[in-house]
């Protein structure tokens, strides 16, 4: 259900996806507030509250006796070069960096810019807490027993209802709810690989997933992005031609850490490949729901014909980080899943599904989302400012099209790994791009997460970086 919306909201969205069809660039006027207040038919005053909307989100930019024009930040970078197209087969070893790195930054990191959360400003958590108080005083209360291992009844259907613009709609039978996305992909991994078995991810990758195969003693086969987006279809394609892939991991939606998403065709290219040929394809979704673009990106689960993809999502980046309560549908894997899940931890704490169930119910979440998918873009927006007033010239990068990190290339004599220890000193939290590959192909690229609320502290930490680097 889509949750109401301001008239200059809904404007505002108009002239931005008006922005996007017209291919304005950096520079470039948009139509003056006149203009848009006939063509739109609402008053002068509305066109004007829209554009504040979009200039405090960094998309514009006013300037005196000029009207409004397109923010030109997008164009002050070159993307990051495109070289790398996949590696041999490689067993992984980043656990203990990525789990150290993380660790100090969590507990010395005054500005933060390594955790990959919404902070708590951005979050619902007022009406949260009335959902799990709900929860947990109702008179017909199970939700202090052991529950059903697929999950809360309550939380299964609205899970459920949100695909429903999908070519096949999941039904609350095919949807095994979590301990968070990681979760999910642990269980879909064990459900589809054996110790030693290659599996197909994305270059560069979430670390999460490379201690995840490096658990398993799972070997990575590391496939380039297409310049459009996600991964390279063709290079996917060479690659399972010359090597036995038991399954491939990717984040097709607001991948982490480059912020990049796949288009809807190639998704469905994607499904097709795969599911041609058995290769079961475990999508990691968790951050699918923040991409920026007006019209919502459809999961490559959307399109899987062949019952092929184990899609795992979760409601972390979106509501509560701290509930870590995610779920999976793994299709024709759907019952081992089960099986794992039961094996492993019973069931996911009761309680919380029937919290966000609950609050799923409300009809308040798309409105929720709306705000937290703008506000967001405006903090990139404002971190992509710094970064090009600071920075050196010569960094490269792309703006993200969602989720919530920045992918930097440093100049090439940078080591990220000293960078990370070097400000880590200042009380600033990165994370190098050591711990996003099982090369060292990326040892002078940094992930900076643009979560921390854009205020003169974070602009002085990111002040330090640029200094520093």
């Amino acid at each position: 259900m889509v949750g109401k919306s301001f008239l200059y909201e809904q404007v505002a969205e108009r002239i931005e996806a008006s922005i996007g069809r017209l291919m304005l660039k950096g520079g470039d006027k948009v139509p003056s507030v006149r203009k848009l207040s006939e063509e739109m038919n609402v008053s002068i005053n509305t066109v004007f509250q829209a554009y504040s909307i979009l200039e405090a989100k960094g998309l514009i930019v006013s300037r005196p006796r000029s009207g409004y024009i397109i923010n030109s930040f997008s164009s002050s970078f070159q993307a990051p070069k495109e070289v790398f197209k996949f590696s041999i087969p490689s067993t992984v070893e980043v656990t203990a960096m990525a789990s150290a790195m993380m660790k100090n930054a969590k507990e010395n990191g005054i500005v933060n810019f390594s955790i990959l959360a919404p902070v708590n400003e951005l979050l619902p958590i007022t009406k949260l807490n009335k959902a799990v108080h709900a929860s947990l005083t109702s008179l017909s209360n199970d939700n202090f027993q052991y529950p059903l291992v697929d999950g809360h009844p309550r939380l299964l259907k609205q899970i459920a209802r949100r695909t429903g613009d999908w070519n096949t709609p999941l039904s609350t039978g095919n949807i095994l709810v979590t301990n968070g996305c990681m979760e999910a992909i642990n269980l879909s991994l064990d459900a589809v690989c054996r110790p030693g078995d290659i599996v197909a991810i994305e270059s560069p990758t979430y670390h999460g997933i490379l201690q995840s195969l490096e658990s398993r003693g799972l070997r990575a086969l590391e496939i380039g992005l297409d310049a459009k987006g996600g991964v390279s279809i063709e290079l996917l394609r060479e690659a399972i031609t010359n090597q036995k892939v038991a399954a491939c991991v990717f984040m097709p939606s607001c991948h982490n850490p480059t912020g990049s998403s796949m288009t809807n065709a190639n998704k469905l290219l994607l499904a097709d490949l795969l599911g041609k040929r058995g290769i079961p394809l475990i999508e990691d979704d968790s951050l699918g729901e923040l991409n920026f673009s007006i019209e919502r990106s459809l999961p490559v689960k959307a399109f899987d014909k062949y019952d092929n993809v184990l899609y795992c999502s979760s409601f972390s980046k979106t509501l509560a980080p701290g509930f870590r309560i995610g779920w999976v549908s793994a299709g024709k894997y759907q019952a081992k899943i089960e099986r794992l899940k039961f094996g492993s931890n019973i069931s996911t704490n009761p309680a919380l599904q029937d919290a966000i169930g609950r609050y799923l119910e409300s009809g308040q979440y798309e409105t929720h989302l709306r705000k937290l998918r703008s506000a967001l873009q405006g903090q990139m927006m404002k971190y992509v400012n710094a970064i090009s007033n600071y920075f050196p010239k010569d960094i490269r990068l792309s703006p993200p099209q969602g989720g919530l990190s920045i992918w930097i290339e440093l100049p090439e004599n940078t080591d990220a790994f000293a960078l990370q220890k070097a400000v880590l000193g200042k009380g600033i939290g990165i994370c190098p791009g050591h711990i996003f590959s099982t090369s060292n192909f990326y040892h002078h690229f940094i992930r900076i997460n643009y979560c921390p609320l854009w205020n003169s502290k974070t602009e002085n930490a990111v002040i330090s970086i640029s200094k520093l680097i």
